[in-house]
């Protein structure tokens, strides 16, 4: 009996050891991070921490909502026995909700639309390389830095916003492209701007002396139709893959919501609709000769799966029209 109370004790005074009661706030959004692959993270504070650190597990129990910010009772408890390389040395559980207070969103014009950078340092730029859209839903910026495609977190109040750490793709382009790229990710990572807006126009200024660093322009929903329309976009990348699709193509007719082209052997045309940054395509149809190439029956297949999607995003970015699939990148055209 008296081993048998040892036992018990023992082990009672391992697992105490092991788990403790914390408490933990966590913010109102999630910021984009990287764990084992390219995620959102909960922003938390654990016990009397004074910053925001990124939060890469999860907290059996708890239900959580954007929007709001929380206080929460944790039982926190240490793992056992060799623990993989992709998970957290603890588990967490909910004990108690203490508090959910909502949080005012910031109301902003430019927010979640595709802003084009013409302006850097005092030089003017109109080449579109550089755009980003600030997306207040994920509290993510995103878009393409010269050369790359990237995705920071931020935090905003009021007109003052403070740019996280900027991850992205790492292609190599031409040498103007990467300059330009190491330039705006030097000018705009890690930095704190003010932000003022005219009409279409957006500027980040430098919170102290208050000179303009940044300009962007926010393309207007009929500026863009009206560059895409009535032009032949012939594709040149599908799949991370460029090179000749030859004959396959689209082209816009704006007035008529139409769509036609060719998708590697047939001809095809069909209808769309279109609201900011996301288009839909319906009621394809077209001819039906059979595709004795097979290159050209490939691209026929995925072009025409990826037309029948419910929603692609797309945007135009220098002279390329491009369509997205989630994030990722599925269909390049530019202008033949």
């Amino acid at each position: 009996m008296k081993l048998q109370f040892i036992l018990l004790f023992l082990g009672a005074s391992t697992l105490a050891f092991a788990q403790k009661t914390i408490t933990m706030k966590v913010k109102e959004n999630t910021v984009p991070c990287m764990g084992v692959a390219p995620m959102d993270c909960m922003q938390v504070k654990e016990g009397n921490a004074k910053q925001w650190s990124n939060f890469y597990s999860t907290i059996e129990g708890f239900n959580y909502q954007p929007g709001y910010e929380y206080k929460l009772k944790v039982i926190k408890t240490k793992r056992e026995g060799n623990i993989p390389m992709d998970v957290s040395a603890y588990t967490y559980r909910l004990k108690k909700l203490v508090s959910k207070k909502q949080v005012k969103t910031i109301d902003a014009g430019y927010l979640n639309k595709k802003m084009v950078l013409s302006q850097i340092n005092g030089k003017t730029m109109s080449n579109g390389k550089v755009y980003l859209t600030i997306d207040n839903t994920k509290n993510s910026i995103y878009g393409k830095s010269g050369c790359n495609r990237f995705n920071a977190g931020y935090q905003l109040n009021g007109n003052q916003i403070q740019i996280n750490l900027l991850m992205g793709t790492l292609m190599a382009c031409d040498p103007e492209s990467m300059q330009l790229e190491q330039e705006f990710k030097t000018t705009i990572e890690k930095k704190n701007f003010e932000i003022h807006t005219e009409k279409n126009t957006v500027h980040f200024k430098d919170p102290k002396t208050k000179k303009v660093i940044l300009t962007f322009t926010i393309p207007t929903e009929n500026e863009l139709w009206a560059f895409i329309d009535g032009k032949k976009w012939k594709l040149i990348q599908m799949d991370n893959v460029g090179k000749d699709y030859g004959k396959a193509n689209l082209q816009f007719d704006v007035k008529s919501k139409k769509v036609s082209g060719n998708s590697g052997c047939n001809n095809f045309f069909g209808s769309y609709t279109a609201t900011a940054d996301q288009i839909t395509f319906s009621a394809l149809a077209g001819t039906k000769m059979a595709c004795i190439d097979k290159d050209a029956a490939s691209t026929e297949t995925k072009m025409r799966n990826y037309l029948s999607e419910a929603t692609l995003r797309f945007d135009v970015a220098e002279q390329t029209l491009n369509f997205y699939k989630g994030d990722k990148l599925v269909m390049m055209f530019a202008i033949q």
